[in-house]
């Protein structure tokens, strides 16, 4: 199908691969709404894709408010045709040591977060006659040595992947496709804001499963993937997508 047209939500979209992604479905011609929680950063980001952008803050660990945002799109655009649950949060620990917050923090974003947008968002495709889903998990899922201490991160992940297979069977008789992205490796700055004293212990553990590493991917070609997923015919979709970076480079990171 041409997605041109079609009106698509992107989670975590104010940064990183969400904005890529709601970037690079835009230069396909769909209509886009944005959600993030920094109004000012999402409207930054929207003048900087241009078109039919819609930026809205919206917290996705609250149903009421996945629900309110849901209507505002659709009476924005006149409806509702898929949506990329992008938003994803990590703090690395050993289990020992877990911060009970960021525990739940990362439960509520990564797991919590996109049982609530899909369940919210599917009578909207259903009225559409269809739709898309694209749930964005992680390599660290099924690939040991992304980077030590991740143990809840990839727990919350692979719960969405476990969760996403039942939902794809649920809204197959909808013409719903569901789509698990899987990214390996990626240049985002996702590690910002990380205890220095962690990320060390992490960095140094990760440096004893081995002394390579495939390196990074461009986060531009990430969300370029992600939107690919739109653009297959409406009868078909990408069930499973694992997209990691293709090399074998020293383990230096940098400032590593």
């Amino acid at each position: 199908m041409s997605i041109a047209g079609k009106v698509v939500i992107v989670t975590g979209a104010a940064r990183n691969m969400g904005y890529h992604t709601a970037a690079a479905l835009a230069r396909r011609g769909a209509r886009v709404a944005i959600w993030g929680r920094n109004v000012d950063a999402l409207d930054i980001a929207a003048r900087s894709i241009g078109g039919d952008v819609l930026p809205l803050a919206v917290d996705i660990t609250d149903a009421a408010a996945i629900s309110t945002g849901m209507d505002r799109v659709a009476d924005h655009f006149g409806g509702i045709d898929g949506i990329v649950n992008n938003a994803g949060v990590a703090y690395p620990n050993r289990i020992e040591n877990l911060d009970i917050g960021q525990l739940e923090e990362q439960i509520r974003i990564n797991l919590l977060a996109p049982i609530l947008t899909c369940r919210s968002v599917i009578p909207h495709l259903r009225r559409r006659g269809g739709g898309r889903i694209v749930n964005v998990s992680s390599a660290t899922v099924h690939r040991d040595g992304a980077f030590s201490f991740l143990s809840i991160y990839g727990a919350t992940k692979a719960g969405m992947e476990r969760f996403t297979d039942e939902l794809r069977h649920e809204v197959q008789q909808d013409d719903i496709g569901v789509t698990t992205f899987i990214p390996g490796d990626t240049s985002t700055g996702f590690g910002q804001g990380w205890d220095e004293q962690v990320v060390g212990a992490a960095y140094a553990d990760w440096l004893e499963r081995g002394p390579y590493w495939n390196g990074m991917m461009q986060v531009e070609d990430v969300g370029e993937q992600i939107a690919h997923c739109f653009d297959l015919p409406g009868k078909a979709a990408f069930e499973f997508v694992l997209m990691r970076p293709v090399g074998r480079e020293p383990k230096i990171l940098e400032g590593g």
